[in-house]
Formats: structure tokens, C-alpha cells, sequence
């Protein structure tokens, strides 16, 4: 009779609901974009921004893939093996569709797999697909049963409608940074045009320079080192290496594997 109890108990904390998958997506935004600084931390020995958008510590990306392994996935969380396989798929999935879906908005590229194994156009890779399989295990058999406690927890504690806004208040930020950094990034492209002459039709563009400090080449290579363009004759060149900025937008911490 308690181990029913204690099923239904469960049940109920992984209840899913529209809030509940708000606070997923605003959690595991955050924690992915610790674990992107984190990974260029490991990888290059630097401290430098991996944030989806101006002005906020998150990565969306994770963001989603959290939800759609979370809503689809969960049932397979006593099959580690298949559990893998399918996070590994929704993990190439996300990287190829978010990769080319900004870089027909925006014409920027924010990561290049180019050169490694099974790389497919550079949006996605073996070595990645194999880490969303990892990180999708670890989400459904230890982390998301923690957070879920977490959120119980917190409905015992805090009156429902003071989470509801709270939720409501950092999602309603989201969109606002969503849509500011959207303005800098079609005011930095066609900075970029302008400055460099790129070849092709700036009429479109000409109009959307916004002269400001948030929207200036520093703040945009400092909120995206590893941003390049799409598209143009500077087809893959690194925004930063354009304006001489390669080595000068973050933290140096350990000594560069690279060189």
C-alpha cells in the first residue's frame, strides 16, 4: 500500500502542465548556458559568453531539447540504451534546425562543425549527437526527478499564483531579450555590410544601422566570439577576426590548448 502511495506521489510531481514547461524551459536554458561556458572553460581555457541573446544566462537550445527529450522521452527512462539513441537524435535535430533556421533569419553562423566526424553541412556532428545522448540520460534518470521535486517543494511552499508570475515575469523577459537582440543582430549585419562592403543587395538593410553602444560591434562580438557570417564572400570568416577583435573579448584562464 506505501509503495502505491509513493507511485502516486510521484506521479503527481511530474505532472506536466504549461507552467511546469515554462519553468523546464527557463531551467535548463540556464544550466545549458553554464554548461556551454563551462565547455569553452575545458575546451579553449577561456571564460567568453555562450548566451543565446543580449542580456540574459541563457542558452535556448538546451532550452528545447530539454522540453522535447522530457515530453517524449521520460517513457524510456528504465532503457538507457534507447533513451540514448533518441537524444542523440533530437539533439541533431535541434542543432541542424536552430543552425539553419538563424542563419536564413540572421546570416550569421554561431557554431561550425565543419571538418569533424560526420559532420552533416557543419550544423551537427557526431561528437554532439553523442553528448545530447549523454546529457539526455542524465536529464531523465537524475536531474529531471530532482527538479521535479524542486517545483513540488516550492508549490508547498509558495502561494501558486506567486510562481505563475514569477514564471510569467522571466518568460516575459525572454521575449523581450528575444526581440531586442533581434534588432542587433539585423543592425550588426548591416553594420558589417557597411563596413566591409559585402557583396551583396544592401537595400533591405540600409536602414536598420542603429547607432548605439549596446548595439556596437564591441558589445556584439563581446555577446558572440564565435559568431561568422553566412552567405557572403565572407562566406565562414569570424566576425571578430574582422574587426581585428580575435583575441581580446575574454578572459584568458588557462593557457590556449590551440596553440
Amino acid at each position: 500500500m506505501e509503495n502505491i502511495l509513493e507511485l502516486k506521489e510521484h506521479k503527481k510531481i511530474i505532472k506536466f502542465n504549461i507552467w511546469q514547461a515554462c519553468s523546464y524551459f527557463i531551467f535548463y536554458s540556464f544550466i545549458g548556458c553554464l554548461l556551454e561556458t563551462g565547455f569553452g572553460l575545458w575546451s579553449k581555457g577561456v571564460i567568453e559568453s555562450r548566451q543565446s541573446f543580449l542580456f540574459g544566462p541563457f542558452c535556448i537550445i538546451y532550452g528545447i531539447g530539454a522540453l522535447l527529450i522530457i515530453t517524449f522521452l521520460s517513457s524510456l527512462k528504465d532503457k538507457p540504451i534507447k533513451l540514448f539513441l533518441a537524444s542523440c537524435l533530437i539533439g541533431i535535430v535541434c542543432e541542424y534546425l536552430m543552425s539553419y533556421i538563424c542563419e536564413k533569419i540572421f546570416h550569421f553562423k554561431w557554431w561550425d562543425y565543419t571538418g569533424m566526424m560526420l559532420s552533416i553541412n557543419g550544423r551537427t556532428c557526431l561528437y554532439f549527437a553523442v553528448m545530447w545522448g549523454i546529457l539526455g540520460v542524465i536529464l531523465i534518470k537524475i536531474v529531471n526527478p530532482l527538479f521535479d521535486k524542486v517545483l513540488y517543494y516550492l508549490k508547498s511552499k509558495i502561494d501558486t499564483r506567486i510562481l505563475k508570475t514569477a514564471i510569467l515575469l522571466v518568460i516575459g523577459f525572454l521575449i523581450f531579450d528575444a526581440s531586442i537582440t533581434t534588432i542587433a543582430l539585423k543592425s550588426f549585419y548591416a553594420k558589417i555590410i557597411n563596413d566591409f562592403d559585402l557583396d551583396i543587395k544592401t537595400g533591405e538593410y540600409a536602414s536598420t544601422i542603429i547607432d548605439n553602444e549596446l548595439f556596437s560591434e564591441e558589445n556584439m562580438i563581446l555577446t558572440y566570439p564565435n559568431m561568422q557570417i553566412a552567405g557572403t564572400k565572407y562566406n565562414n570568416t569570424y566576425v571578430a577576426s574582422l574587426y581585428n577583435m580575435e583575441k581580446t573579448y575574454y578572459v584568458q584562464v588557462f593557457s590556449d590548448n590551440n596553440e
